[in-house]
């Protein structure tokens, strides 16, 4: 929690005012003529000047006058944790080259004469001076690796660059004495030479610098005057003040027809995974594997859902903590790792709901538990659900039912190629005719309103990647393609409803994998292997931890 500003805080803020005027007179650009001349980083170059003020004192490092923040990042850097970001990389697992493939695949699918603004995500609050945890807008993070908020990137196509086109970051600049506050940032020579921009400038002078760009559109021809960016908090996504600053330039422009949504064109580019990208997720696929493996284990009778919860979360942290032979830590990632999204533990008939996320309730005896939980790794998500009983067997109607949705995911799993010619929409067709043949065999008399409506009411997939459900313009209905990377989650859900067999009312049972479409079927990749899940997985798992505790 964020401690309250103490009384010396209070004295330095009321000379405010003057404060950003020095801060107005001495902030410049930093552009990368700055790294060619080889300028010395410096209070002026990241965006603040010096003060003779206390602060400034306890700041200082131990060996210079320097502020201590001067040799800070916003984020994780090779020069701070290359055990983390490895040589060339700006993110983990990503580097240079592939952030500027990917602002150049943007460029080549805009018109001609484009201008893209594309904006961070802001910092969301649970009551006052209390935060969130901070998260990136995937599209701003695809195209940049800035995991900082309050940021906007504008790219606009220039033919005269040497890139073919121009890249402005408007940030956060150093400040010392904010950053004793509000933590380290990268500050403007770092968005120049680690994250590639062109120029950098701190984020009050967007808008004066917006205006003159929106400007520059209005001069063009129409064919070769678009402005690309995304005004409207589609998706119920956050719409911040520089967004909103950014619609009132566009509208005194009268540039209305000129506007199309950006979203649209970056999704395309992330709905196929680099190979960097799918190593990221193979890597959040095994820690969240390794996590089901240990819960599995420590679930017994009378735990509450949210124990098992904090059981699976420890658990995924603890798989990147790599311990050399005489127990002392080796390597430990486990900053690169949290969860992908709120989890569902719903034991007994709460996996009735498909998204039941109070986690509160004793776990019983005899019950099964969905576990629908997934970790984030590197800021590229997992999303796993097993469903297995409390106490480590299955009941003969659980194992029939349990092993009918198994069949018709495992059935499904093997269409996710693109020799297939399946859409994720035809493979959820297909999946619904299978699943009624499945449960034909164990007693239902379901038709297919039934199975569509009541037992299985959901879609069998969604694409995944940066989000948890990805891309989520891009249509279910085009075919896959290779380096897709999807969810394969049929489902039942059983009510209490005598049309149904009265041994399976009240369960819940869903299973689903993290899949790469591959060209063919020995193509495919199964990320999320790691979790047990046949039912003698299940069972042995279950078995094995409580034997070794």
């Amino acid at each position: 929690m964020k401690p309250a500003l103490p009384r010396l805080v209070v004295r330095v803020n009321i000379g405010a005012g003057l404060r950003q005027r020095q801060k107005q007179r001495c902030l410049s650009v930093y552009s990368r003529r700055n790294l060619r001349n080889q300028q010395p980083t410096s209070w002026l170059h990241t965006g603040s000047c010096s003060r003779n003020s206390i602060l400034s004192m306890l700041l200082q490092t131990a060996k210079t006058k320097d502020p201590v923040t001067t040799h800070w990042h916003g984020q994780p850097t090779h020069e701070e944790r290359p055990d983390l970001v490895g040589k060339n990389e700006v993110t983990p697992g990503i580097n240079k080259a592939e952030y500027e493939t990917r602002r150049q695949n943007l460029v080549s699918a805009l018109p001609r004469g484009s201008t893209a603004f594309v904006f961070s995500s802001g910092m969301f609050f649970v009551s006052p001076h209390v935060f969130h945890g901070f998260r990136q807008h995937s599209d701003f993070y695809y195209l940049t690796g800035w995991n900082e908020p309050d940021s906007v990137l504008v790219i606009q196509q220039n033919s005269h660059a040497a890139r073919g086109y121009t890249m402005t970051l408007f940030v956060n600049a150093k400040d010392p004495e904010e950053e004793v506050w509000e933590g380290p940032r990268n500050g403007l020579s770092a968005a120049v030479s680690m994250f590639g921009a062109d120029e950098a400038w701190p984020i009050d002078e967007f808008s004066r610098r917006a205006a003159d760009m929106i400007a520059s559109v209005a001069d063009k021809p129409a064919d070769e005057g678009y402005v690309y960016a995304d005004l409207d908090g589609h998706n119920d996504l956050w719409v911040g003040p520089r967004c909103k600053e950014l619609a009132r330039l566009l509208k005194r422009e009268n540039l209305g027809p000129r506007i199309r949504r950006l979203s649209p064109s970056v999704q395309r580019l992330r709905l196929i995974k680099s190979d960097a990208e799918v190593a990221l997720m193979r890597e959040a696929g095994r820690v969240s594997g390794l996590a089901f493996q240990q819960m599995l284990g420590q679930c017994v009778p009378g735990m509450s859902e949210s124990t098992l919860q904090s059981v699976f979360e420890h658990a995924c942290k603890k798989a990147l903590v790599q311990k050399n032979s005489d127990g002392s830590i080796a390597v430990d990632r486990s900053a690169l790792t949290r969860p992908a999204y709120i989890p569902v533990f719903a034991s007994g008939e709460h996996a009735l709901c498909m998204h039941y996320v109070l986690n509160s309730a004793p776990m019983r005896s005899g019950d099964l538990v969905l576990v629908d939980a997934g970790a984030e790794y590197a800021s590229y998500a997992s999303d796993i659900t097993r469903t297995f009983p409390v106490d480590g067997r299955f009941t003969d109607a659980q194992r029939d039912l349990y092993s009918a949705v198994l069949s018709a995911q495992q059935q499904m799993l093997s269409l996710c190629c693109v020799d297939s010619g399946y859409s994720l929409n035809e493979i959820h067709r297909r999946s619904t005719q299978v699943m009624a043949e499945e449960l034909k065999q164990i007693g239902f008399r379901a038709s297919s309103q039934d199975i569509d409506d009541r037992l299985y009411p959901h879609h069998i997939s969604h694409y995944l990647g940066m989000d948890v459900h990805d891309t989520v313009d891009m249509s279910r209905s085009q075919l896959l393609k290779k380096n897709m990377v999807v969810t394969v989650e049929p489902g039942i859900y059983v009510p209490y409803d005598d049309r149904f067999p009265k041994a399976f009312q009240g369960i819940g049972i869903r299973i689903e994998d993290d899949i790469v479409v591959g060209q063919t079927i020995d193509d495919i990749q199964n990320l999320t292997a790691l979790a047990p899940k046949t039912i003698d997985e299940i069972e042995k798992a279950c078995a094995q931890a409580r034997q070794s505790s």
